[in-house]
């Protein structure tokens, strides 16, 4: 039976209610912002349903969150104001022609009204939540006007994955949707993100996003940037039919012009911003919300430039001084020209700082971690709202930009080449006296509400013997008041989910992979082969070399190509080799298929699928050189 989570502590409950002192809680203004424009709440009480009937969506799991109720002891009661914000949920008119539907799915749906056709800006992650948004704005407007447009403001799947509930495939093959998005390389980052490294990626991400918690005051509250992901559904993409490269460049969507603005390696590898002069309307996409943003995100991605962002949203500002309202694909808008400005200045202002200050202190010797300890916002922009910490932090932003710009190594040797974890345990233990005398201290510690040191020392002592449980949980008892304690929910639900683990043991369900088969299928060759190659044992494989030609006779990249497996490294060229061991030919799903699973080829070439030239088994050995990835290992202690 789960062990079920404990009540917050006394030193938790202090510690939350001095937030409330220290922070704007007399301004009320998002309060009334958050309702503007509301036009009707989600059909079925918020409830969504996938084709098959099961579950995909449901407002009632943040029936908790209630208006006007103060936080309880275990929510820091700024997570709670702004889990109180985004829990209005519905179709809003954020101005003349332009109506979002939220809190539907963890990203709005943004719907431009053009002459004789809709523009639709990003998806929501979930196809069925993106159909319910859509038959939600076409019940309540009086023109069913086509869909001609849909533009990804990023590469991020919360953006793009509900793309087949707003348009079909058929649609925007034929030319009658046209997909608009950042970049040349889009895909390489859309798909990529989710596939090469999404094992690991999806394990991490279940911790910071809570999928694994349950719902309430004790467990998961909201993502902070958006009420969560959906822990069901759909994953879909369609590839852009057009793309942006230049700031500056236009384009004419339903009669509207739409001036774009690149903004890569900010909140996403690919980015941009857009400008509807006819409506003075401007997105930044993710690069301004009601929350500071990750410049490293806790599920594992690439470190983003904070310079960059403070430096995009700067050029957005001069280029586009006339807005008047400014909307993203997460949270609500901001109205009003002054408001804009305020709004984006300050949100500039606090990239800056964290980028500039981190590296003067590191200029100074200091560590990340010291950095982190020193700094946090001035005044005028800690306690702005839309800067507080509900999705990147200033503790874990600071540390990003210090290995942004000089990488993981702090300068001092003793962290060069340390122990791994579990023997630098053992070690560590021992010294102080053994597991009693470690477990001792640290209830000790639980006890003056010093938690951080509970978790370092209990940490030691569960790195050391994996299964003492008295020890995973005092460290586990850490956690959950750290959890209570954190204003950013990726925090709490990290250090929530830690404890969860910790007393009950690592999960076997629950960790949605983004790597799909529908992902895995619209990737690119090359980088559907770059995938493969990831997955290849090298020191298993390190003796064996094999040449494999392939005639591909479909998808993107049809023609000749070869795999090459030498010094335990696959890899792959679009062309053929002389002496290849084996020959096949087939069309791309074949190809995935025989890759991706066991057996596959040899069936599909008795079936008459593929032609194959040369010994099958040198594919059955390269086959059984790749490793299968489980996202179900263990976080808390070592999988060494």
């Amino acid at each position: 039976m789960p062990v079920p989570p404990k009540a917050a502590s006394s030193a938790t409950a202090a510690a939350n209610r001095a937030a409330l002192q220290e922070l704007a809680f007399d301004d009320v203004r998002d309060f009334e912002d958050v309702r503007r424009g509301f036009i009707a709440e989600l059909p079925d009480n918020g409830v969504i349903r996938d084709a098959a009937g099961d579950l995909v969506w449901d407002l009632a799991w943040f029936s908790f969150v209630e208006a006007g109720e103060p936080a309880p002891d275990s929510v820091h009661p700024s997570l709670w104001r702004q889990s109180q914000l985004i829990t209005e949920a519905g179709l809003y008119e954020v101005s003349d022609r332009i109506y979002q539907v939220r809190n539907h799915d963890l990203a709005n749906v943004t719907i431009i009204e053009g002459d004789g056709g809709l523009i639709v800006v990003d998806t929501g992650s979930k196809a069925e939540c993106a159909k319910v948004a859509m038959d939600l704005y076409y019940a309540h407007r009086p023109e069913k006007l086509p869909v001609v447009a849909v533009i990804y403001t990023h590469t991020h799947i919360d953006h793009y994955g509900g793309i087949t509930g707003i348009v079909t495939p058929e649609e925007v093959s034929s030319g009658k949707v046209a997909i608009l998005a950042p970049g040349a390389n889009f895909e390489k980052y859309a798909l990529g993100e989710n596939v090469t490294c999404g094992n690991v990626m999806s394990r991490r991400a279940a911790h910071a996003f809570g999928t694994l918690l349950p719902h309430g005051p004790l467990g998961f509250v909201t993502d902070g940037g958006g009420l969560a992901l959906p822990p069901t559904g759909t994953f879909a993409y369609l590839p852009p039919t057009d793309t942006i490269t230049t700031t500056g460049e236009k384009r004419t969507l339903a009669g509207l012009e739409f001036v774009f603005q690149m903004a890569p390696d900010t909140e996403a590898p690919e980015e941009f911003h857009f400008y509807i002069p006819a409506l003075k309307a401007l997105t930044c996409a993710e690069n301004a919300n009601h929350s500071l943003h990750n410049i490293q995100t806790l599920r594992g991605a690439r470190t983003r430039d904070a310079a960059n962002f403070a430096a995009c949203l700067d050029e957005a500002m001069e280029l586009f001084p006339d807005a008047e309202v400014h909307y993203g694909p997460h949270t609500w808008p901001v109205w009003g020209k002054d408001n804009v400005r305020d709004f984006l200045g300050s949100q500039r202002d606090a990239y800056k700082y964290l980028h500039d200050q981190a590296l003067r202190l590191a200029n100074h010797g200091l560590t990340p971690i010291e950095i982190a300890e020193q700094l946090d916002l001035p005044p005028a922009l800690g306690r702005a709202w839309w800067n507080r910490g509900y999705h990147g932090t200033v503790n874990h932003n600071l540390k990003a930009v210090y290995a942004k710009e000089l990488g993981w190594y702090d300068g001092n040797p003793m962290h060069l080449h340390p122990l791994p974890p579990a023997e630098n345990a053992r070690r560590y233990v021992e010294a102080i006296g053994g597991t009693e005398r470690v477990v001792e201290l640290a209830r000790e510690a639980f006890e003056a509400g010093d938690y951080r040191w509970v978790v370092e020392l209990a940490g030691q002592a569960v790195f050391a013997d994996p299964g003492n449980h008295i020890a995973r949980g005092i460290q586990a008892d850490a956690y959950e008041q750290l959890g209570y304690q954190s204003e950013g929910p990726q925090w709490r639900n990290l250090y929530l989910t830690a404890a969860q683990e910790l007393r009950d043991g690592v999960p076997t369900t629950g960790v949605q992979s983004t790597g799909s088969i529908e992902t895995v299928m619209a990737m690119p060759l090359d980088l559907f082969l770059d995938f493969i190659a990831v997955r290849l044992n090298g020191p298993k494989a390190a003796d064996t070399a094999l040449t494999v030609n392939l005639d591909l006779t479909d998808g993107d990249q049809p023609g000749p190509h070869s795999l090459q497996l030498a010094n335990g490294v696959l890899h792959h060229r679009p062309r053929h080799t002389d002496n290849a061991d084996l020959t096949l030919r087939l069309g791309k799903a074949q190809l995935a298929g025989a890759l991706l699973r066991p057996g596959a080829l040899a069936a599909a070439v008795e079936a008459g699928q593929i032609t194959a030239d040369g010994d099958l088994a040198v594919f059955a050995t390269l086959t059984g050189l790749l490793d299968d990835f489980s996202p179900y290992f263990a976080l808390t202690n070592s999988n060494a």
